[in-house]
């Protein structure tokens, strides 16, 4: 998302003006004592500073995953929303630890009405009573950020007031530079931490929280959802009123309904209700490229008229028409249960490790996914076998981008709010009716040949593709090699001069054909569309590109009968 932030500032914490953190800094380490991580204190060389607050019970504890959470949601804030963000990361951390950080809560008090009030009115600058015809000093909801209030505009129009918690910037900023302190620490301390990148995890969640705490930020993000969606019958995203709203308050329309977390599981109409989720989600990844990243129940609202309503765009995403690709490859891959090809998408879209084994990772996804397919039967999931992949991950040092990892968290929370409005419901199923569409987006319209079928000749495609663009640098290195007597293999012969003339022709020769066979197997392809310009009930596209293909291969055939060198 490209918009400007403004960057929590880098401070050294123990010098000069962030003398004011140690005290900070020593209670989030005795927390950590605290919930038995004194071994990793100790690994910091920070020792000292906790042995004389933590006690012989918790310097020997076991770390504990559910005491992990706790003490985040203790330490405040920031560390609730850094452990948010921890959540997402399947291929660092272990199961259990994921299943506890999903459950972060922001245990935090109100502030007072008149405060709010105070708020508001020195942001717009503006008495309150001028502003709104009504506002409603007791809070509808808190969080750690802000709190909502209800309001009423002058033309009657309802409306709710996020207003962001006094003092909250500072303390957040502090705790900011903290987390950049450990980092550094455990970089240099803790080898094995190393591979995950604890400084580029702080320096992103940084970038992260200043978004949340500008509300123009989650206001254009409001917007450009709500554009998106403007002529969707079935999702309704709250006008932003620009007028009513700053760095610190965000004022949108109101919408009548209630949580899809409040509905009951009996709900009539519930496999419409999944439905429109899972159809307005993977719009927003394949079509949009801009997607909700924390569409959690108290999030997705179902109005009175039966509409969808997305709520809190602080977190969002974007995806790219790579990573759409590689996505669309993935659910091909589920969807024929192909494990190396699925193994070759995860692969595209990760960061393995220098000295990854490919092989073993796609014995253990074989071994996992077997396992699962058999106990699973027909109604598998496509989260849990997301799920699957990230655990192996974490085994097999493969780091993924945050843009895929939230792409999954947000399809699983998805999937599982379709369930309990549905529980027939079938999100692979979904997946395999919307491969069409998203195949259209990548110009093959018109395709009606079984998923199958199509799978083996998109892969066989795109393994043509790769393979014409890498071939010449490959090509080019080999010759580099040969000329520059590096190689290891002795050849003999009594004009090596020319090899490289004989390497460069023979590379032209594999190209022309690798460029030949393409044409034709695109055709062949482009022959089955319905769609376009036809002569005689032939596809033009289809018939032209045999027509190139044909003319030259003869050309090239008669270029090599008249050389004389087969």
């Amino acid at each position: 998302m490209s918009t400007t932030t403004q960057a929590i500032p880098d401070g050294d914490v123990g010098n000069g003006a962030a003398t004011a953190e140690l005290p900070r800094l020593l209670q989030i380490l005795r927390a950590l004592a605290g919930a038995g991580w004194t071994h990793y204190v100790e690994r910091l060389r920070l020792r000292h500073a906790v042995f004389d607050a933590a006690s012989e019970t918790e310097k020997t504890s076991l770390r504990d995953a559910k005491r992990f959470r706790e003490m985040l949601e203790g330490l405040g804030p920031a560390f609730v929303k850094f452990g948010q963000l921890l959540s997402l990361r399947r291929d660092m951390l272990p199961e259990r630890c994921i299943d506890e950080l999903q459950k972060l809560q922001d245990d935090v008090a109100i502030f007072s009405g008149h405060e709010a009030r105070a708020i508001v009115e020195r942001e717009l600058a503006k008495p309150v009573v001028e502003l709104f015809a009504e506002f409603d000093e007791t809070p509808l909801a808190a969080a750690s950020i802000g709190q909502v209030h209800t309001a009423r505009l002058k033309d009657g129009t309802r409306v709710v007031v996020k207003v962001q918690r006094p003092g909250i910037e500072p303390v957040i900023h502090a705790d900011v530079n903290i987390m950049r302190f450990l980092a550094r620490r455990l970089e240099l301390h803790v080898p094995e931490s190393r591979r995950f990148g604890p400084s580029n995890l702080v320096e992103e969640f940084a970038r992260l929280i200043s978004d949340e705490l500008d509300y123009h930020i989650e206001a254009r993000n409001g917007d450009r959802l709500r554009e998106n969606f403007k002529k969707d019958p079935d999702v309704f995203i709250p006008r932003i009123y620009w007028d009513l709203t700053s760095r610190r308050v965000l004022t949108m329309e109101r919408s009548l309904g209630h949580k899809l977390a409040q509905q009951p599981p009996d709900l009539p109409g519930g496999r419409q209700v999944a439905e429109k989720l899972m159809r307005s989600f993977l719009k927003q990844v394949f079509e949009d490229g801009f997607f909700h990243g924390d569409p959690h129940p108290g999030n997705v609202f179902l109005l009175d008229d039966g509409r969808l309503c997305l709520h809190d765009f602080g977190i969002m995403g974007e995806t790219s028409a790579h990573d759409q690709e590689v996505l669309g490859q993935l659910i091909l891959a589920v969807s024929s249960a192909d494990v190396a090809w699925m193994v070759d998408a995860y692969f595209e879209m990760g960061m393995a490790a220098e000295g990854v084994d490919r092989q073993a990772f796609t014995r253990d996804v074989t071994k996992a996914l077997n396992a699962y397919y058999e106990a699973a039967g027909k109604g598998y999931s496509f989260g849990e076998i997301a799920r699957q992949f990230a655990q192996l991950s974490q085994r097999h040092q493969i780091q993924l981008p945050r843009q895929f990892l939230l792409v999954s968290k947000a399809f699983m929370l998805i999937e599982a709010q379709a369930l309990t409005m549905d529980p027939s419901f079938n999100a692979l199923a979904s997946l395999r009716e919307y491969v069409p569409r998203l195949l259209r987006r990548h110009a093959l319209q018109g395709l009606n040949l079984p998923l199958a079928d199509f799978s083996r000749g998109f892969r066989t495609l795109r393994s043509l593709r790769h393979a014409v663009a890498s071939l010449p640098d490959m090509l080019n290195r080999a010759v580099e090699v040969l000329s520059s007597g590096r190689a290891t293999l002795h050849i003999e012969h009594d004009q090596l001069q020319g090899l490289e003339g004989h390497i460069d022709r023979a590379s032209n020769r594999l190209s022309l054909s690798l460029i030949i066979a393409s044409l034709v197997i695109g055709s062949s392809i482009v022959m089955t569309f319905h769609s376009g310009p036809h002569y005689w009930g032939i596809p033009l596209l289809g018939l032209a590109g045999f027509v190139v293909a044909t003319v030259m291969g003869l050309a090239w055939a008669i270029a090599i009968l008249r050389s004389g060198k087969l």
